[in-house]
């Protein structure tokens, strides 16, 4: 039993989104489904924010434009211009953050980035369903498998 999605919104207002969070929602999988009150809260409610690295998008929009999809590529643009939701472009700070995070926990420059977007712009948690990225021990971490949405009002 993990935490559950109300549990989750009371604890945390600045939610950093790995890129398998977005792709678990427009791909349907089950997992992603546990996401949709999240989004809500950013969206809808506007009483939470989504954080991300500008990567999600780029790495999100790989196979619709390998498909020429482009009714998913717009699904994924609208996304990433919803209210409170912030992909911040990669700089400095964050690229130096990655460089560490990679030397330590021997991540993939991807994985790297988006937890260093994570850090340096100060989120309070970290949403992936990363196993691996869940290691980390710079921000707090919690995976989609963990988040339980039995009983809570969201769905």
């Amino acid at each position: 039993m993990g935490i559950t999605v109300d549990d989750f919104l009371k604890s945390y207002k600045n939610i950093a989104f790995d890129t398998n969070v977005f792709i678990a929602v427009f791909a349907q999988e089950p997992l992603g489904a546990k996401v949709l009150p999240i989004i809500d809260a950013v969206g809808n409610k506007e009483t939470h924010e989504i954080w991300t690295s500008v990567l999600a998008f780029s790495e999100c929009s790989v196979r619709p434009y390998r498909e020429a999809n482009r009714t998913a590529l717009d699904q994924i643009k609208l996304m990433f211009q919803m209210p409170n939701l912030t992909a911040y472009p990669i700089d400095a700070a964050i690229a130096e953050e990655a460089a560490k995070i990679r030397a330590n926990y021997n991540f993939k420059m991807p994985d790297a980035l988006i937890a260093a977007t994570a850090i340096v712009m100060g989120a309070d948690v970290l949403l992936t369903n990363d196993h691996k990225l869940s290691t980390i021990r710079e921000i707090p971490v919690v995976r989609l498998d963990e988040l339980d949405v039995t009983g809570d009002g969201f769905l």
